[in-house]
């Protein structure tokens, strides 16, 4: 298949382990319940895309909780172990060289189709592609394999890894593209703005 690959880096919906900034307000049940609406409505934006896409799941354990939870037409590949960066370094590596690739979340409620064909377009014209979030991080991040380094000794799950990516890249004389700005659900206060909780 042509165009770029889709990553899409899951973790099993197990209560107590997802969203858990989130369950702190609204309750483990609530907030896996809205990780698994955040998860579909992810999952249709991929399949709209028409992207080659591989679902990245987390524990390496969870296999046979991934195929009951969205059946056998998605590709599914464990996470290697580590913090974000190791993974997606993981994921990339896995693509042949030359080839385009992107990685997503699940917490991005307003992800679209039309952003990813965004962002396989800045792909084409030989950038990296940066969809930022409204916390200081970032949504979607891809290039052309072998990528760049952008994922080592980057500050994870702050509000400075947008910043330090771009920093990489400048220094590196890179060029990239940035996306709409959306919003990932981290806490009470984003899933109302997203219109999840009322």
């Amino acid at each position: 298949m042509t165009g770029p690959a889709l990553a899409v880096f899951l973790k099993a919906p197990r209560i107590g382990t997802v969203k858990t900034r989130l369950a702190a307000a609204v309750g483990d049940r609530q907030a896996l319940r809205l990780y698994r609406v955040m998860a579909v409505r992810t999952l249709a934006a991929a399949r709209a895309s028409g992207l080659e896409t591989t679902i990245w799941f987390a524990p390496a354990d969870a296999a046979g909780e991934m195929y009951r939870w969205l059946g056998d037409s998605w590709q599914l590949r464990s996470q290697c172990s580590g913090d974000l960066g190791a993974r997606l370094s993981h994921a990339a590596g896995a693509v042949e060289h030359g080839r385009a690739w992107m990685a997503i979340g699940a917490d991005c409620p307003r992800l679209t189709a039309e952003v990813l064909h965004q962002a396989s377009s800045a792909l084409a014209r030989g950038q990296i592609a940066i969809g930022p979030t409204a916390d200081g991080g970032y949504y979607l991040i891809g290039g052309t394999a072998p990528l760049p380094d952008l994922f080592t000794a980057i500050p994870w799950s702050t509000n400075r890894v947008l910043l330090k990516t771009r920093e990489r890249l400048r220094r590196a004389g890179l060029p990239w593209h940035e996306l709409v700005e959306l919003r990932d659900v981290d806490t009470e206060d984003d899933a109302r703005a997203e219109g999840l909780l009322t």
